[in-house]
């Protein structure tokens, strides 16, 4: 067994020079900085995703509201247009599938919280 006393104070790839005093004083200040800019970075990215979480859930209920809204146009017309049970049924049974789709996507999104995880 090796019983060598390692040196952690020195840095690796320098020589067994000691630091002074400036060095470390600016190193301090790197760090500062860098912890600065780190919480920036944060409070700039949950801004950025609250704004578009918001235009998300616009968007979603626009979309929503617009093919709900064409559907109830063809149910009701659909003695005019001619359209089949089969295909009225098909297009009731995706309608609901979508409408649940995306409020399921949007609302992961909103209230889950998971984009945020992966920030540190």
């Amino acid at each position: 067994m090796d019983t060598t006393i390692l040196d952690l104070d020195r840095l690796p790839g320098r020589d067994n020079e000691s630091l002074d005093e400036n060095s470390l004083i600016r190193a301090s200040k790197s760090v500062i900085k860098l912890d600065k800019d780190l919480t920036k970075a944060k409070v700039n990215r949950f801004v950025t995703n609250t704004r578009l979480r918001y235009y998300l859930a616009i968007w979603a209920s626009l979309l929503i509201s617009c093919w709900l809204w064409k559907v109830g146009e063809l149910v009701m017309n659909s003695k005019k247009h001619e359209l089949s049970d089969g295909v009225l049924i098909a297009l009731l049974t995706t309608t609901t599938a979508n409408v649940l789709g995306i409020i399921a996507i949007v609302m992961k999104d909103l209230f889950n919280g998971g984009s945020e995880q992966g920030i540190t």
